[in-house]
């Protein structure tokens, strides 16, 4: 069997800091079960294609999923707490279209409003839903970022963002093509500007446990593979795009 190469860290003194950051985390943000994911360019380094990630990972996947992703500029609606950005984006598969609009800040949102009382500028739809997304950059090191999102999906790829938010699409629109196998996801993000993003993700647990079992399965024998992980997210290199 392949042996890892050793980091300055162990796996001891990654359970210790996990556990310390988790101290910190509300219980109302704990209350959402986080995504945990490792992405990646692969122009520094690491698997350049999906099939070469699962290879690494020595993992088999189902047939892959391909998407068009565009992100729009508008006007910001009233509400945005601060320190939080907002997102509005539009994302196309088999003909038909999501609308999504989401806030996302490094810290947990306010208590107040919860989620069933928010004011989606989409308007009055159900699918809405708060998340953690914890970053792994490096063995024992991680971002957590927070959102709240909600969404509304139509067979009319045509559909558009309510008038009030004046969206003006930013020109700049990524492609994905995600693979998974079980509860991972391998995604490969083809930017307007020609360069590529690889991500893994699957979800886990607010927990010291679940943060080591994802290191040691997906984190390690990636770095292992030379990848050398990113801290920003996906919506914030794809809607930068056209700045």
């Amino acid at each position: 069997m392949r042996t890892l190469p050793r980091t300055r860290f162990g796996p001891w003194w990654s359970v210790r800091v996990f556990a310390a950051m988790l101290a910190w985390v509300p219980a109302h943000a704990a209350a959402q079960d986080p995504e945990f994911a490792v992405r990646w360019d692969p122009r520094q380094g690491g698997p350049a294609t999906l099939q070469d990630a699962l290879l690494g990972l020595r993992l088999k996947a189902s047939a892959p999923s391909y998407f068009e992703v565009q992100y729009f500029d508008f006007a910001v609606p009233a509400g945005v707490p601060a320190g939080f950005e907002p997102i509005l984006r539009k994302r196309l598969t088999g003909g038909e279209a999501e609308l999504t609009f989401k806030l996302r800040g490094t810290q947990p949102l306010p208590v107040e409003p919860s989620l069933k009382h928010w004011d989606c500028p989409l308007g009055p739809t159900k699918d809405r839903k708060d998340e953690a997304d914890i970053t792994f950059v490096e063995v024992g090191r991680t971002m957590t970022t927070y959102s709240r999102s909600c969404g509304v999906e139509s067979r009319d790829a045509d559909i558009q963002p309510p008038a009030a938010l004046q969206a003006r699409p930013k020109g700049c629109g990524s492609t994905m093509t995600r693979l998974r196998s079980g509860k991972l996801k391998i995604e490969e993000w083809k930017m307007a500007d020609g360069s590529v993003l690889l991500e893994a993700s699957r979800p886990g647990k607010h927990d010291a446990a679940s943060m080591r079992s994802f290191e040691r399965q997906v984190l390690e024998p990636l770095l292992a593979l030379k990848v050398r992980p990113l801290g920003r997210s996906k919506s914030a290199i794809g809607g930068d795009c056209a700045r």
